[in-house]
């Protein structure tokens, strides 16, 4: 039994498919960047085959997903606005979480700086 109930591979196939789709990726893209036939891939989102755990970890290192998403649909946060937020950045490209991450460090930076500094005074 999983956290949400009983997981099955149409879940966790359409979890693929849906970030996939979210990230703007063709099948065949995907395909290549995780190592795997497009029609593997296919199988996979339409919960036909299964995937090994080294498959999955690059499903979502290629996707900037988590395998909570992968596998039960969302993140295991407990904060639900933590979790909203995360889930957010994790539905974005790579790239795009790149440039989330560095502004994030901006930010993170400006938090840790004497208020003077800030205002350039």
């Amino acid at each position: 039994m999983s956290k949400k109930g009983v997981t099955n591979t149409n879940n966790i196939g359409a979890n693929i498919r849906a970030a996939r789709m979210r990230a703007d990726l063709t099948q065949e893209t995907m395909a290549e960047m995780i190592g795997v036939t497009p029609q593997h891939l296919s199988g996979l989102e339409r919960g036909l085959v299964g995937t090994s755990v080294p498959t999955l970890m690059k499903i979502c290192t290629e996707l900037n997903v988590s395998a909570d998403f992968i596998l039960f649909g969302s993140s295991s946060d407990t904060d639900t606005a933590s979790s909203t937020l995360i889930e957010r950045v994790q539905r974005l490209p790579k790239h795009k979480a790149d440039i989330v991450e560095r502004y994030m460090d901006f930010v993170f930076e400006l938090m840790d700086m004497d208020p003077n500094q800030r205002t350039g005074k």
